[in-house]
């Protein structure tokens, strides 16, 4: 152990708090079970939290260092061109301008832009999940057989 106070140093007298997180923050463990992909329970803006000496301890007595670089390896990974995304917005597009162009009322064009948004939306949700799958599959390959020089 490396003596630091193993949950919350807020509630021991004279532990020095985390200098980056908020009081209360390391009250619950922030480290999901093995066996889960996502490594911390929590998500920021940023993917990962901020680092922090407690944080890193609290890594490592669940053991899933190497978990943490896969992770990381997939969020490097992750394409931003998102060509499905794309097709659904361009298709969205066309259909509003074909309805604002046909003298459509405007209850019909405010539901093709609700449906054209709803479309976009779950068109980039599934490509994000599709994404995310080929690279966990490909990070179990590297782990099974080795990284390809």
């Amino acid at each position: 152990m490396s003596g630091l106070p193993g949950r919350a140093p807020e509630v021991h007298e004279g532990a020095p708090a985390c200098p980056v997180h908020p009081y209360g923050y390391h009250l619950e463990p922030r480290v999901n079970a093995v066996g889960t992909h996502r490594v911390f329970r929590d998500v920021s803006l940023l993917g990962v939290p901020q680092r922090c000496a407690l944080l890193e301890e609290e890594l490592m007595e669940a053991e899933r260092e190497l978990d943490l670089l896969d992770e990381l390896w997939v969020r490097e990974r992750a394409s931003t061109g998102r060509p499905l995304t794309m097709a659904a917005a361009t298709l969205s597009g066309a259909v509003l301008v074909i309805a604002a162009l046909s003298d459509a009322s405007g209850a019909t064009v405010a539901a093709v832009v609700g449906g054209g948004a709803a479309l976009t939306l779950l068109g980039s949700r599934a490509e994000a999940v599709l994404v995310r799958a080929r690279l966990w599959r490909i990070r179990d390959w590297h782990r099974r057989v080795g990284v390809p020089r």
